[in-house]
């Protein structure tokens, strides 16, 4: 070997070992919370509510923002805020835009048997992580516009795909799975105790021969009265279970983002001083991590 041509091979850089994984992490915020299972119910019910939701989806954003600039406090008390709405309507936007766009990609796969509906499903699964990223880089801004800057979010996914699937993919995925099992039962039971109150009614029609308008209506009200009270718990049920999976997700998002991404940070809008500084007296920097108000 020519010794004077020789180059030592170059130590490769390594990501750094943590002792938790991001939804790990983001699992032990939400516990340290005071009464969190309460929270996420309270968030849980005001997801049931069309528009007032994107407050939900904005709350969860601000509480996940704080941990890249080194946050770690709990659940915010203050829920609904007009901050907290206008962010969760850009998150809104982001999906809104994504989802168009996939539909376009959905019309010119689905023409392709198998293999185009194959690739529109990985696809779909890849949108919900573009999704999440995208509306997590809004926030560490402030500005709908840096949710879309793709090159940047095209360079930072790839520094660790893999923790970036599971935080954006599994809790979605896993509690979806279990709502539809909880959800499907709970309707089936709905199903049979509506057919057992309507089964004298049904009996005492076939005995006659003929069923009767009121003998029909008695019917249909026995059925539809118990699965429509079980479709409204197990809506009730899907959004508080969705609530639990978004906050796993968003902040778990922002231990990603602290780890693989810190120079988001960077992103925040510089905040003027509330009030006058002497010029005697030092300055300290406002937290650009804090929520705006």
């Amino acid at each position: 070997m020519d010794q004077m041509n020789y180059t030592a091979p170059q130590p490769q850089p390594t990501q750094p070992a943590y002792a938790q994984g991001c939804l790990g992490a983001a699992w032990a915020d939400i516990k340290a919370t005071p009464g969190y299972v309460g929270k996420l119910v309270v968030l849980g019910l005001i997801m049931c509510v069309p528009i007032l939701n994107f407050v939900v989806l904005g709350y969860l954003l601000h509480w996940a923002r704080e941990v890249p600039f080194g946050g770690r406090t709990p659940l915010p008390v203050q829920r609904v805020t007009g901050k907290n709405f206008e962010f969760g309507f850009y998150a809104f936007v982001i999906a809104l835009a994504v989802s168009i766009v996939m539909g376009v990609v959905g019309m010119i796969l689905g023409v392709i048997p198998i293999l185009g509906w194959l690739v529109y499903m990985a696809l779909s699964l890849a949108a919900m992580a573009v999704i999440a990223l995208m509306q997590m880089r809004m926030i560490m801004g402030y500005s709908i516009g840096d949710g879309f800057n793709v090159k940047d979010l095209w360079k930072v996914a790839q520094r660790n795909i893999g923790q970036l699937l599971l935080v954006t993919l599994v809790p979605g995925l896993v509690v979806s799975f279990v709502v539809g099992i909880v959800g499907g039962v709970i309707m089936f039971v709905a199903m049979l105790l509506g057919l057992g109150g309507a089964l004298p009614s049904i009996v005492s029609s076939s005995s006659v021969g003929t069923a009767s308008m009121t003998d029909a209506l008695a019917i249909m009200s026995f059925i539809l009265g118990p699965a429509l009270l079980a479709g409204l718990v197990v809506y009730v049920l899907a959004m508080i279970a969705e609530t639990v999976a978004n906050t796993l997700t968003l902040r778990g998002l922002g231990h990603w983002v602290a780890r693989y991404a810190p120079e988001w940070t960077a992103l925040a809008p510089v905040v003027p001083p509330t009030r006058p500084v002497q010029p005697t007296t030092p300055t300290y920097p406002q937290d650009p991590g804090a929520p705006l108000q």
